[in-house]
Protein backbone atom coordinates (compact mmCIF):
# COMPACT_ATOMS: atom_id res chain seq x y z
CA UNK A 1 0.00 0.00 0.00
CA UNK A 2 1.12 3.51 -0.65
CA UNK A 3 1.41 6.11 2.06
CA UNK A 4 -1.62 7.92 0.61
CA UNK A 5 -3.72 4.73 0.70
CA UNK A 6 -2.69 4.09 4.29
CA UNK A 7 -3.65 7.65 5.29
CA UNK A 8 -7.05 7.27 3.60
CA UNK A 9 -7.61 3.98 5.39
CA UNK A 10 -6.70 5.51 8.75
CA UNK A 11 -9.06 8.41 8.11
CA UNK A 12 -11.88 6.00 7.23
CA UNK A 13 -11.25 3.90 10.33
CA UNK A 14 -11.31 6.98 12.58
CA UNK A 15 -14.61 8.01 11.02
CA UNK A 16 -16.07 4.55 11.63
CA UNK A 17 -14.80 4.58 15.21
CA UNK A 18 -16.46 7.91 15.97
CA UNK A 19 -19.76 6.68 14.52
CA UNK A 20 -19.54 3.50 16.58
CA UNK A 21 -18.93 5.58 19.71
CA UNK A 22 -22.17 7.45 19.03
CA UNK A 23 -24.08 4.19 18.51
CA UNK A 24 -22.70 2.72 21.73
CA UNK A 25 -23.67 5.85 23.65
CA UNK A 26 -27.22 5.69 22.25
CA UNK A 27 -27.49 2.01 23.11
CA UNK A 28 -26.25 2.55 26.68
CA UNK A 29 -28.72 5.39 27.18
CA UNK A 30 -31.62 3.18 26.13
CA UNK A 31 -30.70 0.21 28.33
CA UNK A 32 -31.47 0.46 32.05
CA UNK A 33 -28.47 0.22 34.36
CA UNK A 34 -28.15 -3.26 35.85
CA UNK A 35 -28.62 -3.56 39.59
CA UNK A 36 -25.37 -3.87 41.49
CA UNK A 37 -25.04 -5.67 44.81
CA UNK A 38 -23.05 -4.11 47.67
CA UNK A 39 -20.25 -6.66 47.13
CA UNK A 40 -20.15 -5.82 43.39
CA UNK A 41 -19.95 -2.10 44.23
CA UNK A 42 -16.81 -2.70 46.31
CA UNK A 43 -15.16 -4.49 43.38
CA UNK A 44 -16.47 -1.99 40.81
CA UNK A 45 -14.73 0.88 42.64
CA UNK A 46 -11.42 -0.94 42.19
CA UNK A 47 -11.90 -1.38 38.44
CA UNK A 48 -9.92 1.73 37.51
CA UNK A 49 -7.37 0.41 34.99
CA UNK A 50 -4.83 0.15 37.81
CA UNK A 51 -5.85 -2.94 39.78
CA UNK A 52 -5.06 -6.55 38.92
CA UNK A 53 -7.02 -9.46 40.42
CA UNK A 54 -4.38 -9.76 43.14
CA UNK A 55 -4.65 -6.04 43.93
CA UNK A 56 -8.45 -6.28 44.14
CA UNK A 57 -8.16 -9.29 46.47
CA UNK A 58 -5.77 -7.40 48.78
CA UNK A 59 -7.75 -4.16 48.86
CA UNK A 60 -11.21 -5.71 49.16
CA UNK A 61 -10.26 -8.37 51.71
CA UNK A 62 -12.28 -10.93 49.76
CA UNK A 63 -11.14 -14.39 48.70
CA UNK A 64 -9.81 -15.09 45.20
CA UNK A 65 -12.86 -17.23 44.43
CA UNK A 66 -15.22 -14.47 45.55
CA UNK A 67 -13.40 -11.73 43.62
CA UNK A 68 -13.21 -13.79 40.43
CA UNK A 69 -16.91 -14.60 40.73
CA UNK A 70 -17.82 -10.94 41.25
CA UNK A 71 -15.63 -9.87 38.31
CA UNK A 72 -17.39 -12.44 36.13
CA UNK A 73 -20.81 -11.15 37.22
CA UNK A 74 -19.82 -7.55 36.52
CA UNK A 75 -18.42 -8.54 33.11
CA UNK A 76 -21.65 -10.36 32.21
CA UNK A 77 -23.64 -7.27 33.21
CA UNK A 78 -21.49 -5.20 30.86
CA UNK A 79 -20.10 -3.02 33.63
CA UNK A 80 -16.40 -3.88 33.38
CA UNK A 81 -13.84 -5.25 30.98
CA UNK A 82 -10.28 -6.44 31.34
CA UNK A 83 -7.45 -4.76 29.48
CA UNK A 84 -3.69 -5.17 29.36
CA UNK A 85 -1.66 -2.24 30.66
CA UNK A 86 2.12 -2.52 30.75
CA UNK A 87 1.86 -6.28 30.42
CA UNK A 88 -0.58 -6.67 33.32
CA UNK A 89 -4.26 -7.62 33.08
CA UNK A 90 -6.28 -4.91 34.86
CA UNK A 91 -9.96 -4.04 34.99
CA UNK A 92 -11.85 -0.93 34.01
CA UNK A 93 -15.42 0.24 34.22
CA UNK A 94 -17.29 0.59 30.96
Amino acid sequence: MTKEQINKLIKSLKSIESKLDVLVAIQRASVPKPKTTPAEKVILKLCDKKHTVDDIIKESGKTRTNVESLLTQLRKKGQIMSVKVKGKRVYKRI
